[in-house]
């Protein structure tokens, strides 16, 4: 194997894989670094590389920043014969800048999730990492037995076109407004966002706390409203979903345009097909146990396929390793 430096974010500099595997420190690229071996494979700052600028395969996973051209631009010199790469993690949402093309013509290959960008020439397929998980270790608990609804996330706020969190919050108030049988758990919810701040922070009567167990504690409920960051989004498929799957909670989604291209319909339920949160609430409290079930069973198919399987730890290193060499 090639040797890799890979730059994911401030949290692992000067840090080495083999120590954040010790520390049980989340890193979506843990599993590539046992696949290319510890030996070859550094999580680092690529200003520290300076002895091996020659011998290592430099990806670049950047959350670029116009604050930081300084440092970028001596990175880019430092390592101008090495390959870099570059990964589109975030979506425009969350990191706008990283979309400038020009920044993209100083990497080799640009990695992204981004379906209606990806042209296989400079442009390549990049899927979110997920662990599976052992889902044993999940409660077996029954229809009767789970709560009705529930929402695991941050409270964000952000200025564009096709984000999702203010939808997020505006389902909020209504189950909280209709007395639903709802549970909002998550970051920040106890105190205000940014816009909150400016206009007024009303407290959410239905938030619970931050959770240490998301896939847990999904597990005790039968839905859960699973809205992406951004709608309108070809590919931009997150852990989300798949924690829903994982926790055999069925999901309410709604983000990337086409994500029946990836996962069945019948494992999950489009909110695009109700456009009400009303009309969603109405259909969910008339589903049967019955009707339920089968979403769980779909769900389970689904995820011993090759399919389901490729965006998970093992599968998911290995084909972009391959890929990576080509």
């Amino acid at each position: 194997m090639q040797k890799i430096a890979i730059f994911w974010d401030e949290r692992f500099e000067n840090n080495n894989f083999r120590n954040l595997e010790i520390g049980k420190v989340m890193n979506p690229f843990l599993e590539l670094a046992k696949i290319n071996g510890f030996e070859n494979t550094i999580s680092s700052d690529l200003l520290e590389l300076r002895e091996d600028r020659n011998e290592f395969l430099i990806i670049s996973f950047l959350t670029l920043s116009p604050f930081n051209m300084i440092r970028y631009c001596k990175m880019l010199w430092q390592y101008r014969k090495n390959k870099k790469y570059f990964i589109l993690y975030e979506p425009k949402v969350v990191a706008l800048f990283n979309y400038s093309k020009i920044l993209h013509v100083f990497f080799d290959k640009v990695y992204t999730w981004k379906d209606d960008l990806v042209d296989n020439k400079k442009y390549f397929k990049f899927i979110h990492h997920n662990t599976l998980i052992d889902t044993g270790i999940l409660p077996n608990i029954s229809f009767s037995q789970k709560k009705f609804l529930t929402l695991i996330n941050g409270n964000r706020v952000a200025f564009w076109k096709t984000e999702l969190y203010s939808q997020r919050e505006k389902f909020i108030r209504f189950a909280e407004k209709t007395g639903s049988e709802f549970d909002l758990y998550g970051r920040w919810w106890d105190r205000p966002n940014t816009k909150q701040k400016i206009y007024g922070f009303v407290p959410y009567p239905s938030y619970r706390w931050s959770v240490n167990d998301k896939i847990g504690t999904l597990a005790k409920y039968k839905y859960n409203i699973c809205f992406e960051n951004m709608s309108d989004t070809p590919g931009y498929i997150t852990e989300k979903i798949w924690d829903s799957f994982k926790a055999k909670s069925v999901p309410i989604y709604w983000g990337a345009s086409n994500i029946t291209d990836y996962v069945p319909k019948n494992c999950f339920i489009d909110y695009r097909d109700f456009w009400d949160f009303q009309i969603l609430e109405k259909f969910l409290s008339n589903l049967t146990e019955r009707e339920y079930n089968t979403y769980i069973q779909n769900i389970e198919s689904f995820m011993q396929t090759q399919e389901a399987k490729k965006w998970f730890d093992h599968y998911w290193a290995t084909d972009f390793l391959e890929n990576l060499w080509k």
